[in-house]
């Protein structure tokens, strides 16, 4: 499911877009960007020319990622509020402003923990843009089973989007969008009883999929932004 929560107002008249990259480039701020969708998130973005900030816990994971892109990285612990606290220091003080926000750090409960601290904290450097700019929230795969996470609730789509619609109303008129990505719900193929806990099962988030939904929502509202061919049409 790829659901999209609006909280621009639209203009009479197209406002200009203007980009601070002198390549007209978007900067996209990925967190959770050493593996998974983060990962298929940077790699996508990177594959479309945009300029990346990288960040993770995994020090190790991360470098890779960022040599493998050619990316601005700086570790972060964004389960950890001092940690995002310091990292947003530092990347205002390095970049004017960001275009892209996606949350994709953390598992169960700690995404939604993560996707709230990290967005708050740099709101303001989305603030700063101009144009089009979006927030990008992919939740965590999971299950409805307690044993999944400590705070079941706290882990579970219902409470991961309803904290991105909190994330909506703090955007509300300004050209800043909010996206959450969850998994589908579907019937189990082999649920025969009424009790079986195996009624439903969750079709998980194709990470490269989330990833390019993504990067197409963000580009169909920059069409200002001069995209690189894909890669198999460069070799050619």
């Amino acid at each position: 499911m790829f659901s999209v929560a609006s909280s621009r107002i639209r203009l009479a008249e197209a406002d200009t877009v203007t980009v601070s990259n002198d390549d007209d480039s978007p900067r996209v701020l990925v967190c959770g960007a050493a593996s998974g969708a983060g990962l298929a998130c940077a790699e996508a973005f990177a594959e479309a020319g945009a300029e990346l900030i990288l960040c993770d816990c995994d020090g190790v994971e991360l470098t890779r990622a960022a040599d493998q892109l050619g990316a601005f990285s700086c570790f972060c612990d964004a389960a950890a509020e001092r940690s995002i606290d310091i990292f947003a220091e530092d990347i205002g003080r390095l970049f004017p402003s960001v275009d892209v926000l996606i949350n994709a750090a953390g598992r169960g409960y700690v995404r939604a923990l993560t996707m709230m601290r990290m967005s708050r904290a740099i709101l303001p450097l989305l603030r700063r843009g101009s144009g089009y700019r979006l927030i990008a929230n992919i939740a965590p795969a999971g299950g409805f089973a307690s044993r999944d996470s400590i705070f079941p609730y706290a882990g579970s789509f219902a409470s991961f989007a309803r904290l991105s619609d909190a994330l909506v109303e703090q955007c509300r008129g300004t050209e800043i969008d909010v996206a959450c990505i969850t998994p589908r719900i579907l019937r189990a193929p082999n649920a025969t009883s009424r009790w079986s806990d195996q009624l439903y099962r969750l079709d998980r988030v194709d990470q490269r999929d989330a990833a390019e939904r993504i990067l197409a929502m963000f580009a169909a509202e920059r069409a200002d932004w001069k995209q690189r061919p894909p890669l198999r049409d460069r070799r050619a």
